[in-house]
């Protein structure tokens, strides 16, 4: 039992522990998917509190693809893409503070098409 929680401590401390993985990054794409129709949804209906919600998890998720792709080195193409997803996701709740619907949605339309931009090129299971 001993031996095993050793094991164990070895590999969260390893620096790998931390590395996302292929599937990590297939869930995050499923997520992002979800998520990109649910802030729509939350933005048409006017739904303030569902849509920030949806819109700061779209952010997170980008983020995480963002360091995923800077760690795989030579897709600076996708860490671009990344970066400029997780900004429009950052603009909804902005655009929600301000009581502007349209720009909220323009972000969020504009977020679900540039994942088509980048999925032919870096989905992980074709």
């Amino acid at each position: 039992m001993m031996k095993r929680w050793w094991v164990i401590a070895a590999l969260v401390a390893s620096p790998w522990a931390g590395a996302a993985s292929m599937l990590d990054f297939d869930v995050w794409m499923r997520a992002i998917d979800k998520r990109s129709v649910t802030v729509q949804k939350s933005i048409t209906a006017q739904n303030y509190e569902g849509a920030k919600a949806d819109a700061r998890e779209l952010e997170r998720y980008y983020a995480l693809m963002e360091a995923y792709f800077a760690a795989l080195g030579q897709a600076d193409d996708a860490v671009r893409q990344s970066a400029e997803g997780r900004a429009l996701a950052a603009a909804i709740p902005a655009a929600l503070d301000r009581q502007d619907y349209v720009a909220a949605t323009q972000s969020a339309v504009t977020l679900a098409r540039a994942c088509n931009d980048c999925h032919d090129n870096y989905k992980p299971f074709k």
